[in-house]
């Protein structure tokens, strides 16, 4: 049975996805997670370019307690490898948009997106970590792993990121089976990419371990046109 417009407030909002003929989900958040192709041959260059860029000293500090942080100018950078990178990002930014299209089964192709983006590059050793917060302003964050340097077992949590369940109140309906409230924890793999609404609340548990965690953030906002 499909859920009728009139559900909807004014027609449009709420985008239910069927589950049964009697069971649909509402209020879900989109989010993208695959594995980049060739990571393997991009992220030794991506990892020697960043870590170029810190030997030279320059760094920022926002949400970051430890660690380093680049300039938000990474996308701007010249090597090759950025370049590679900065088309799988816009082929993700492109598939997460076209989500509304796709779960109403329209016909028509979806229609490419213009948008604005910067990004800058971190890289945590063994004790560092990033607060809780969020990217006013923006409509997407991206997140691209390059390396994950040796963590050590005994933590279950390392260095992973954390994404807060949006709803505020949801934590108090606490239901068996159900997962209302409880965080999104994701484990850091060379390669993987994560995009995700930029309002949500996130975190980095801190890394522990050798070697160094070495990650990319971008900010995505599109174009009012």
């Amino acid at each position: 049975m499909k859920i009728p417009a009139a559900v909807c407030r004014g027609g449009v909002g709420v985008v239910f996805i069927p589950i049964s003929p009697e069971l649909s989900v509402a209020f879900g958040t989109v989010l993208s997670l695959r594995k980049v192709p060739d990571h393997a041959s991009l992220n030794p260059e991506l990892e020697c370019a960043i870590l170029k860029r810190r030997e030279a000293g320059v760094s920022n500090r926002i949400s970051n307690m430890g660690g380093w942080q680049s300039l938000p100018d990474f996308l701007d950078w010249p090597e090759p490898a950025i370049a590679q990178l900065r088309v799988e990002i816009d082929r993700g930014v492109e598939q997460i948009n076209a989500a509304p299209v796709l779960l109403e089964r329209r016909n028509e192709p979806p229609k490419r997106v213009s948008y604005q983006a910067y990004g800058w590059a971190n890289v945590n050793q063994s004790g560092d970590y990033n607060m809780l917060h969020s990217h006013p302003g923006c409509h997407w964050s991206v997140v691209y792993y390059v390396a994950t340097g040796s963590p050590s077992e005994d933590n279950p949590m390392n260095g992973r990121i954390e994404l807060r369940d949006p709803r505020p109140a949801a934590v108090f309906g606490n239901i068996p089976g159900f997962n209302s409230g409880q965080p999104m924890l994701i484990k850091p793999q060379a390669g993987l990419m994560l995009i995700f609404p930029a309002w949500i609340e996130h975190q980095v548990h801190p890394f522990t371990g050798e070697g160094n965690r070495i990650s990319i953030a971008v900010n995505v906002t599109l174009d009012r046109n």
